[in-house]
């Protein structure tokens, strides 16, 4: 197979989880020798794929194995850039792609819609999908949302429209987006990039390989837009929106996120007139599973299920958008930044008790003690947690469930943390 200009005949896959997975079947289907090498214990069902289709593999733990005829590595996202099996790599010389980088080389003339930024991402990703699909156009939404870009390879749709992660963009060497878009930057992900400035750069690095052709969408950030950028820029701040009611019954940053969306259909739909947008038609984009989600009315106590949430600035603003006093439970593994803010916002929202779990818990804690607010409760899971929230609210009051941190601590990924939230409101009510 011919990849980044390149013949080859053997790749180690780096990491099995959904992604390596994927890369893993499609070289195979194509005639390609695969080998996987994955850092945790393969599943029982894992294994069973794997011997069915005659692919060696390695678990717990990368060895020279790996390495061994290797052409090509194409690393998982969850992969650091650090870790020792990648530095020999470098030292022989072996080419190390993303999936996006391997994708991108084997379908360069499909365009490419790439989203990022600290929070919004999945919503922008949904909403240019449904514009681009009210157009005539075949856009499918891929990459960080869910699907893997390279299972789009051998049927390209008309646009892919990519949510893109600062882990893979960390990892992308050729990637190259005719349309990018980073809609905000907050601090997250510090326990992988280590400072913020590495965290910025990553995020930056997607526009890195733009041309004058290219559309590089960004909001005036002065850490954003300072960076010097071949593409053309466009501000999403500059879009107009329609005046219209579901305009006006948007949250702030859901109006943000629109104005990303259409400016970015615009790369793709120079003349489209915002006006001619069925914008009530885009409402299942504003309403993705565990972002704001509401749950259950336990007595007269509401219950919202933010399970997204996985870093401080996504829960200050579902504070800003949950209407009158609650009870917040946040928890889980900290990202190591930002919880100063979210402290400060706390203090100056109507915030009854917090309600403490998880990993984080004592970080957290102490955060919130700094800046003088006291009215927390600490317990160990999600089922105290909740149980303690119910306690504490009052006729009126919201339970809000925004975490603030990664759900790596007790589950697999925030949807298996909002999963359960769900299960035990439901169990709250005898359901």
């Amino acid at each position: 197979m011919r990849i980044a200009e390149r013949n080859v005949e053997r790749v180690t896959v780096l990491g099995y989880g959904r992604t390596g997975r994927a890369v893993a079947a499609h070289l195979h289907e194509h005639g390609v020798a695969v080998f996987v090498s994955d850092s945790a214990v393969l599943a029982d069902a894992d294994r069973e794929s794997l011997s069915t289709r005659d692919i060696p593999n390695e678990q717990d733990g990368h060895t020279l194995q790996a390495l061994h005829g290797a052409d090509l590595i194409v690393l998982s996202p969850g992969i650091r850039s650090d870790v020792p099996i990648l530095q020999e790599a470098r030292e022989l010389s072996i080419p190390i792609l993303s999936e996006l980088d391997l994708s991108f080389s084997l379908n360069p003339d499909v365009p490419f819609v790439a989203v990022t930024g600290t929070n919004g991402k999945s919503t922008t990703v949904k909403l240019i999908e449904a514009i681009l699909r009210q157009r005539g156009l075949n856009a499918v939404a891929a990459g960080n949302i869910g699907l893997p870009v390279i299972t789009l390879v051998d049927d390209p749709p008309d646009v892919v429209v990519l949510e893109v992660s600062s882990f893979q963009l960390e990892q992308s060497s050729i990637f190259r987006p005719h349309v990018a878009c980073l809609l905000n930057i907050a601090p997250d992900h510090l326990e992988r990039h280590g400072t913020m400035d590495n965290y910025i750069a990553a995020k930056a690095s997607l526009f890195e390989r733009q041309t004058a052709s290219d559309l590089a969408i960004i909001e005036r950030d002065p850490r954003i837009s300072s960076v010097n950028l071949a593409a053309r820029k466009v501000f999403f701040e500059d879009i107009v929106l329609p005046r219209e009611a579901f305009v006006d019954s948007l949250a702030p940053h859901n109006r943000a996120n629109l104005r990303a969306a259409i400016a970015c259909c615009r790369g793709i739909l120079p003349a489209l007139d915002a006006d001619q947008i069925d914008l009530p038609g885009l409402e299942d984009a504003f309403h993705l599973p565990f972002r704001l989600q509401w749950e259950e009315t336990i007595g007269q106590v509401r219950v919202i299920n933010d399970s997204k949430s996985t870093n401080a600035a996504s829960a200050i603003t579902a504070l800003e958008s949950v209407d009158g006093p609650c009870v917040l439970i946040l928890g889980g593994r900290h990202k190591g930044a930002g919880y100063d803010a979210l402290a400060r916002a706390i203090v100056g929202r109507d915030v009854q008790r917090v309600v403490l779990f998880g990993e984080g818990a004592p970080l957290l804690k102490s955060t919130l003690s700094d800046v003088g607010y006291t009215e927390m409760t600490v317990c160990s899971t999600l089922d105290c947690a909740l149980k303690l929230a119910l306690q504490e609210a009052r006729d009126g009051d919201t339970v809000l469930f925004s975490p603030a941190c990664s759900s790596y601590d007790q589950y697999g990924n925030y949807i298996e943390r909002g999963e359960d939230f769900s299960r035990l409101t439901r169990s709250s009510l005898g359901h």
